[in-house]
């Protein structure tokens, strides 16, 4: 099984919750290490516009926006990767 791609847009410089998306995406690291990939994009990272993100902090998981704006509840990105496929 390939592993669920999680890719996060954070402003520079940090706001709040691109501060508090950072931590959410380590403890998600830790429980789910070995069925994700993340990658953290900061800036107006080249990725920005493929997306047509509009503002940060934004998750996408897979290849679909799922968070803009805010950073989501553990819960709110749990189910954003069952819904990706995880187990």
């Amino acid at each position: 099984m390939s592993k669920i791609k999680i890719e996060a847009f954070l402003s520079v410089p940090a706001c709040s919750g691109g501060i508090t998306l950072s931590k959410l995406l380590k403890e998600i690291e830790e429980e789910f290490g070995n069925k994700i990939e993340i990658t953290i994009c900061k800036g107006r990272h080249e990725l920005y516009q493929k997306y047509n993100l509009t503002a940060a902090p934004a998750v996408v998981v897979g290849e679909l926006v799922r968070i803009m704006g805010v950073c989501p509840s553990k819960e709110t990105l749990i189910a954003a990767l069952r819904e990706a496929g995880l187990n």
